[in-house]
């Protein structure tokens, strides 16, 4: 399994909707793999957490999986300073 980090400029990522947009964008024209499992966290300002699993071959299982997946893929680039 191959992994990419896409990184967001930081002026883009801090509106939610507009790089939500941009991300679906890009899965539209090609830029990333097609999406079978997919895991979204949000977490609003007095601290509720929405959770999505979205994808063709999502369950429930299949999106932890995910979310761990990226929070391994997450420690690792930060741990290496680059792409893990």
């Amino acid at each position: 399994m191959s992994m990419k980090i896409v990184e967001l400029k930081r002026e883009g990522w801090r509106d939610t909707a507009k790089t939500l947009r941009k991300i679906a964008d890009d899965l539209d024209a090609g830029e990333h793999p097609e999406c079978t499992v997919g895991a979204l966290t949000l977490i609003g300002a007095k601290g509720e957490v929405t959770v999505f699993g979205l994808g063709p071959k999502c369950d429930d299982l299949q999106c932890l999986g995910a979310m761990r997946l990226g929070e391994q893929k997450l420690i690792d680039v930060l741990l290496d300073g680059g792409e893990g």
